[in-house]
């Protein structure tokens, strides 16, 4: 069981992935037994900037306890400001997106060059909270160049309380192979606890030297991948959208319905039509019947 603060994490953690794990998926993959959800990654210059939109983003729900919010970022001052306001139980800091967007502006994977800085980051919301702080980042920045140890080791000397790790590099971004074998390392070395990400299967690969798996992917196709459930996409689907309607408007909703069926439906009878069905659809209720209509080829 991986121990983060005061907090016991038993389960799978389900991966942050921008434009997925909004509160109502994350609300659905706790109810299926993930052990812990963390948001999409919000900007703490939007914060301290009082975005609107970055607000939405930090949502929570009743289940979500522990709650983590992951930051990304890197002015240390910055971090100090948000992580005072933050109502959330853990802190998770974004070391590890690999995206031009991101990494230009010295934030995210941007980091795995910088671990003093990476450090000061974690000292400075440590400073002005309590809460536990968990770092997200990669192996490292280009191919081969093995950062990770130094960032891990800057930001555990900070008070971090784990790192996740995803086995790949930052430019190789989500192309070829996650390579879990160099996390295992990694946590053999390493002063607190490792979590592992990257092309995590629903046979996970045991390690005594990791201290939990972070799932990301394998979640889109399956929520249920956290209880070792088959998938049950029906039933799935209209729970999703239950969670979706309580907590967004219906444009939201149906916008969302149209990312996830494409993983939840894939290897169903009528999955084109109902893709395409939703794709068109106006209303909540059409995207149901679609599903109604699907289920009746698969009976």
């Amino acid at each position: 069981m991986l121990k983060i603060g005061k907090y016991d994490i038993a389960g799978a953690i389900l991966a942050p992935m921008a434009g997925y794990t909004d509160v109502a998926f994350r609300t659905l993959c706790r109810e299926c037994g993930a052990g812990l959800t963390v948001t999409e990654m919000v900007s703490v210059r939007g914060l301290v900037h009082d975005s609107q939109k970055t607000e939405q983003l930090m949502r929570l729900s009743e289940i979500e306890r522990p709650s983590c919010i992951q930051l990304f970022g890197n002015d240390p001052a910055d971090f100090a400001t948000v992580a005072k306001t933050l109502s959330c139980d853990i802190i998770d800091i974004n070391m590890g997106c690999p995206m031009p967007k991101i990494v230009k502006n010295g934030d995210g994977a941007a980091l795995l060059n910088d671990p003093e800085r990476a450090g000061r980051i974690v000292r400075a919301i440590k400073d002005v909270t309590d809460k536990p702080v968990t770092v997200k980042t990669r192996l490292g920045y280009h191919m081969d160049e093995h950062q990770a140890a130094a960032l891990i080791d800057s930001v555990a000397r900070a008070g971090a309380a784990a790192v996740a790790v995803h086995g790949r590099y930052a430019d190789q971004r989500y192309m070829g192979f996650s390579d879990s074998g160099e996390v295992v390392e990694l946590a053999k070395n390493s002063p607190i606890p490792i979590i592992l990400n990257g092309d995590i299967g629903e046979v996970f690969p045991p390690s005594r030297h990791i201290a939990a798996l972070m799932i990301g992917r394998q979640a889109l196709f399956n929520p249920h991948v956290f209880d070792d459930q088959p998938a049950e996409p029906f039933g799935t689907a209209r729970r999703h959208i239950e969670l979706l309607t309580k907590y967004f408007d219906e444009r939201y909703t149906i916008n969302q319905t149209r990312k996830f069926f494409v993983h939840y439906f894939r290897r169903v009878n009528g999955s084109k039509a109902l893709r395409n069905a939703v794709n068109i659809a106006q209303s909540v209720s059409e995207v149901q019947r679609a599903i109604d209509e699907c289920e009746k080829l698969n009976q």
